[in-house]
């Protein structure tokens, strides 16, 4: 793993972790964070104020898949491992049959098959409907032949861990391709020592297969503790005036709060799981969802400055145990992830309906939701699949009351599942993908189903979509697209926390008494740290450091930490002191992540 660092040798200055391509299937990552490494280099605009430590490739290993035959996707690393947990290691891999260069998948017949070609596009499959009377005639698999003799093909293929799974936060143990444990892989080893040992690192940025800015990171995840069962502490239980003796299911503990918040604001497991410590925190807090969502629409809106007004599918969201969840979660940081591209949307014929988009929805007030109408209101729940419970008049209802806003019901429905197709058409990414291949590189992305004849399936066709293809767009579009995305980074660092000393001033109050105030400002857009931050106490408090000879301190400490500074917000500090006329004292700032100032004042005249 080799790492570029750019900036001023032996400065202190806040840094920007930059780790690109962490799961090796996204070659287009790591161009960018080539790309971006160049651009710094030759702005000195970027290089004021920051260090960048930019990581190209986070999993070579399976980046090198890429430039080699057969052509085949697979996130793991090199290091042997038994999938299959049975005598052997690394046996069943793929296998190229037929000898094109190119892994992919096996169609046969068979009486128990659950596969189906998608009416108009026999190239693509579907599974088969039995309520609606349909029956599976086709098995799939992996190109590849049963090496090991246990009934399935290529399940422990050469390599082990998938690199961009193995960090803390939320590991699966035992999961296929987690590893062994949490950094147990020396690519993830290796980057966890370096970000505790750079405790200037004040964001990351990733290139891959996630995209916080298009889709910012979203709740819903369950916590790790039992909800019917919560003993709640005794600080919090007198303050509330609950019996601390007893235990609560979450409901009721919802139940009781609710009364108590701000208006517009709705109590929920989330909120409940981390004003009470249980288990580890698994869900974004509310205050850095609020700029994620601000960020977003401010990168559309660049976006749609540039002219891109076509929709792509939603990207990926981050999985359990991957590097951008433990940077956020376990760093602090602001994380902002990008992938660069994405299977672009079919232009569809309009249809009579809500004429209302999720979009749209965000950015509407309240009075204008309501101004809808439940007409229009039941028709977009319809058309994005919301249960039926949920209905036009409850949301009418929960928002003419303040229980939730336009943009909260909107990021709510983000995470609804998909609605269903009519289930004739196949996957709508696989039919958008197709057509864009088609249109773009035709009879590269896909190869046409062939038959063949399989040492032990018989008869079986060879064909499907070629490896990366769902990721990786046309060469010859990665210039324009790196072109596009890559200068908003500057933007992103542009909003980095910078605290100062905004005004230190002393007053005499007798006696050789002098009250000293100073007010530290966070000049920039995000807070310091943030919520997450702030919550697990991650990156070290900024300090005071109060200098002067002569002087005593009666109120105050010499060395005063500064905790937090919200964004565009200023905190104020201060000291008694005996000192004798005319002394000077001097007031420094320093933190690692965000900055350092220095002011000198007199005293007494």
């Amino acid at each position: 793993m080799l790492m570029l660092e750019i900036g001023k040798s032996g400065s202190a200055m806040p840094a920007v972790l930059v780790a690109a391509n962490m799961s090796g299937t996204t070659p287009l990552a790591t161009e960018a964070a080539l790309s971006l490494a160049s651009r710094i280099v030759a702005d000195p605009k970027m290089q004021e104020g920051h260090t960048w430590y930019i990581l190209p490739l986070g999993n070579p290993d399976a980046f090198a898949r890429y430039f080699q035959k057969p052509l085949y996707l697979d996130p793991a690393n090199d290091t042997p491992f038994n999938d299959d947990t049975d005598e052997l290691t690394d046996e069943d891999g793929y296998n190229d049959l037929n000898g094109d260069g190119i892994i992919t998948q096996m169609r046969v017949k068979a009486h128990d098959g659950t596969w189906i070609p998608v009416e108009g596009e026999p190239r693509l499959m579907r599974k088969a409907d039995p309520v609606k009377g349909e029956k599976g005639i086709y098995k799939i698999y992996t190109e590849g032949i049963d090496d090991d003799g246990d009934g399935k093909y290529n399940e422990d293929a050469p390599g082990g861990t998938d690199v961009n799974i193995n960090f803390p936060h939320l590991f699966k143990s035992f999961g296929k391709r987690s590893g062994l444990y949490p950094g147990s892989t020396p690519e993830v080893n290796a980057l966890i020592r370096f970000a505790f040992k750079h405790p200037e690192l004040a964001m990351v940025i990733s290139f891959g297969k996630t995209n916080f800015l298009l889709s910012p990171p979203q709740g819903g995840r369950q916590g790790s503790y039992d909800a019917e069962n919560i003993r709640i502490p005794e600080e919090i239980g007198k303050q509330m005036g609950l019996d601390v003796s007893r235990r609560y299911k979450m409901s009721e503990i919802i139940e009781m709060v609710q009364p108590m918040m701000p208006p517009g604001m709705t109590a929920d497991e989330s909120m409940i799981a981390s004003f009470l410590g249980l288990g580890a925190v698994v869900n974004p807090m509310k205050e850095d969802l609020d700029f994620y969502n601000e960020i977003s629409s401010s990168y559309k809106e660049y976006l749609k400055n540039k002219g891109i007004t076509a929709e792509r599918f939603d990207p990926a969201q981050p999985e359990d145990g991957s590097f951008e969840l433990w940077a956020y979660y376990h760093l602090g940081l602001p994380v902002f992830t990008m992938d660069l591209w994405g299977v672009p949307k079919p232009k569809e014929e309009k249809k009579d309906g809500s004429g209302i988009t999720v979009e749209a929805l965000e950015k509407m007030s309240s009075s204008e939701f309501l101004e809808l109408g439940e007409e229009k209101i039941t028709a977009f729940l319809k058309e994005r699949g919301a249960p039926e419970q949920y209905n036009a008049k409850m949301a009418m209802t929960m928002v003419r009351n303040g229980q939730v806003s336009p943009a909260q019901m909107a990021g709510m429905i983000k995470q609804m599942p998909a609605p269903k197709s009519d289930g004739k058409k196949g996957d709508p990414k696989e039919t958008a993908l197709l057509a864009f291949l088609d249109g773009h590189t035709p009879g590269e992305g896909f190869v046409g189903w062939k038959p063949f004849t399989h040492p032990t399936l018989g008869e079986v066709e060879i064909g499907g979509f070629v490896p990366f293809a769902d990721n990786t767009p046309p060469a010859a579009m990665a210039d324009s697209l790196l072109d596009l995305h890559l200068p908003y980074i500057a933007e992103l660092v542009s909003r980095l926390p910078v605290l100062q000393l905004a005004e230190v001033k002393a007053t005499d109050k007798g006696d050789g008494v002098f009250e000293i105030e100073a007010w530290v400002a966070n000049s920039s857009y995000l807070p310091w740290p943030t919520a997450m931050g702030k919550r697990n106490k991650a990156p070290a408090p900024a300090i005071l450091i109060l200098e002067g000879e002569d002087i005593k301190i009666l109120s105050g400490y010499r060395r005063t930490p500064v905790n937090a500074v919200g964004g565009m917000k200023a905190e104020k500090f201060s000291w008694l002191v005996v000192a004798p006329k005319r002394a000077s004292v001097t007031l420094k700032l320093e933190s690692s992540q965000a900055g350092r100032d220095t002011k000198r004042i007199n005293i007494g005249g």
